[in-house]
């Protein structure tokens, strides 16, 4: 008797993640927390993170393959000697991947952010703020209904002003990249 309750029971738990990828599609929302990856400046001196950021998101399914994506992403604060960022993004990306039944999700994300550096007065930005490009690479697991955890890569690139003097304003734009490594979960309605 005792065997036939345990045989059942690991069925049952093995069959649980087939059980839940048996939903391919719908609504989701949730968040994580990142650390810092790396940061590019376009040649701009390199930057240094301070802190962890965070990330919300939330979007649709459509199928096992495609979905939108909304997110609000908290890279930390960065600083290079007086310089000091505190960027943030607001994104609406594709992400395409393939839910594989076992529950394993690989995915990508591409779209468009727009990104506040949130920038201090001795980084010389003309303008902190702009529209960036939003990418991504992940992967996500469901080992119960309603719960997907989710590890990913994630960046947003933005063009920026800044300003020098050098015996005269000079006038320049340069493109600027945070990434960071991002571990979450979220609710799968």
């Amino acid at each position: 008797m005792k065997k036939s309750v345990l045989a059942l029971g690991l069925i049952g738990l093995v069959s649980l993640p087939t059980f839940a990828a048996s939903t391919d599609g719908g609504a989701y929302v949730g968040g994580g927390l990142s650390v810092y990856q790396d940061s590019d400046t376009d040649g701009h001196g390199s930057l240094d993170s301070d802190g962890m950021g965070y990330n919300l998101y939330g979007g649709y399914q459509f199928n096992r393959i495609v979905g939108v994506e909304l997110g609000y992403n908290d890279y930390a604060d960065y600083k290079n000697g007086a310089e000091k960022l505190s960027p943030t993004s607001i994104s609406a990306s594709a992400n395409i991947g393939y839910t594989f039944d076992n529950t394993i999700r690989p995915f990508v994300l591409a779209g468009l952010s727009s990104v506040d550096l949130h920038a201090n007065q001795a980084a010389n930005y003309g303008h902190d703020s702009g529209t960036g490009f939003h990418f991504g690479v992940g992967v996500e697991y469901t080992p119960i209904e309603h719960l997907t955890l989710r590890l990913i890569s994630q960046a947003d690139a933005v063009s920026v002003d800044d300003y020098s003097y050098k015996g005269s304003l000079k006038n320049d734009d340069h493109t600027l990249a945070f990434n960071s490594v991002s571990f979450g979960g979220s609710y799968n309605f």
